[in-house]
């Protein structure tokens, strides 16, 4: 399945108009192009701001949008560790067999206004300034996780650790690794 990259993405409303930089994840070697997306361009025009915020962070949560460090992804995070409870009738990805009566309510839950609200919610919702950290005892005093897609990497220097915005983001994960039970989560 293939899924657009994100670098970066600016919505113009001056311009009106909607430029994203991004790559598509099965085309090598990645080249990364910005370019104008005249479908988010025009509803930005005729539905506002709002309109387009939502139908991107929609496309992050359906995995078509992947990466990127912007209030997307945080959104993103939102919608699973703060609204999980909120967010669970309308996940898709809750394991329902594909045409089964509950995958297709699932489907028809997503369309409704009850699920935009929730959207807009988790974009609104402002992150709280505390964040957690990996870290470990070892010989040398307490070592610091900097997180990887494959692998965890230990310093000593805490501002290189990876910084958390939830602890049950941290908790996931380490949830990837066996064999690290001695790692604690450290509010910073």
């Amino acid at each position: 399945m293939s899924y657009e990259k994100i670098r970066s993405i600016k919505i113009d409303q001056k311009q009106g108009k909607v430029f994203i930089t991004c790559a598509c994840n099965n085309v090598r070697p990645l080249i990364y192009e910005k370019h104008e997306s005249d479908y988010l361009s025009k509803m930005l025009k005729e539905e506002g701001k709002e309109k387009v915020e939502i139908h991107i962070l929609k496309a992050y949560e359906e995995s078509n949008f992947q990466q990127g460090n912007n209030k997307f992804r945080k959104a993103l995070k939102v919608l699973k560790f703060v609204f999980k409870e909120e967010y669970q009738k309308f996940n898709w990805n809750n394991n329902y067999k594909y045409g089964s009566p509950e995958s297709k309510e699932v489907d028809r839950l997503r369309e409704t206004k009850e699920f935009e609200e929730l959207l807009k919610k988790a974009l609104n919702y402002k992150i709280p300034k505390n964040k957690f950290v990996l870290s470990k005892k070892t010989y040398n005093g307490l070592a610091y996780g900097k997180a990887c897609p494959r692998r965890l990497y230990w310093s000593w220097n805490k501002t290189k650790a990876t910084k958390f915005d939830f602890k049950e983001e941290a908790e996931n994960y380490l949830s990837w690794f066996s064999g690290l039970n001695d790692v604690e989560i450290v509010e910073v």
